[in-house]
């Protein structure tokens, strides 16, 4: 296995990915302290107004949530970067009220650097209006390539990826909850959106499951170092 656990006190769990110590944070998010780095997937911004507008009644207010969510992360690890590992959008890139909730968060993070991975709902992205850089299709860096679809990589690197909206449930607790997916080739990264569906995921033998069960982190499966 790629992982070995150092430290554990719920909100966030200390473990080494590829060599790398990371942290796995409860709110859906991986900090590199290497890179001073907060990388999360599938931020689907303006998912909910695209719902609403078809007529399907959803909650108002997911994505202020989500921001406020995020603010919070940037604070507690004191990021200086921001990557997300794909579908930053949901839908067209048009001016809404996610979007003026977005451009109003980023003016408040004004020194962060914030860098996107192209993801299948983000062909409507226009990176350097709404401050992102984009990066294109995959990253390499370090021992890591970040992608958004978990596909192992030919060179041997570790994958960091998002798009399948892990999901798992846990004994005694109700629901099943976003999970770090953490296999030997890669590490699938939950969901950051609160209004997304997911794909169940059970434990294998080779992987490991981390549920963020109410910001907190649940490790299932075993974590124990391995080759990569």
């Amino acid at each position: 296995m790629h992982a070995s656990v150092d430290h554990h006190d719920g909100a966030a769990l200390e473990t080494v990915m590829a060599g790398e110590p990371v942290v796995l944070l409860g709110e859906r998010a991986l900090f590199w302290p290497a890179r001073s780095r907060l990388v999360i997937a599938d931020l689907h911004l303006g998912k909910s107004h695209v719902f609403r507008r078809a007529g399907i009644a959803v909650p108002s207010g997911a994505t202020q949530a989500d921001l406020q969510r995020l603010g919070r992360l940037i604070t507690l690890t004191g990021a200086r970067s921001l990557w997300v590992v794909g579908d930053v959008l949901h839908g067209p890139s048009a001016q809404a009220a996610w979007r003026d909730a977005w451009m109003t968060w980023r003016r408040a993070h004004a020194d962060l650097d914030v860098a996107v991975l192209a993801g299948n709902h983000d062909r409507a992205l226009e990176g350097d209006a709404m401050g992102m850089r984009e990066l294109g299709d995959a990253v390499a860096d370090g021992p890591f390539l970040f992608r958004h679809v978990p596909r192992a990589d030919t060179q041997g690197r570790h994958v960091i990826a998002g798009h399948v909206h892990p999901k798992t449930r846990v004994a005694g607790v109700p629901r099943s909850w976003p999970a770090f997916w953490l296999r030997p080739e890669m590490t699938v990264l939950p969901a950051f959106s609160d209004f997304t569906g997911g794909f169940a995921v059970r434990p294998e033998p080779s992987a490991a499951l981390v549920a963020c069960v109410e910001g907190e982190t649940v490790p299932l499966g075993a974590m124990t170092p391995g080759a990569r």
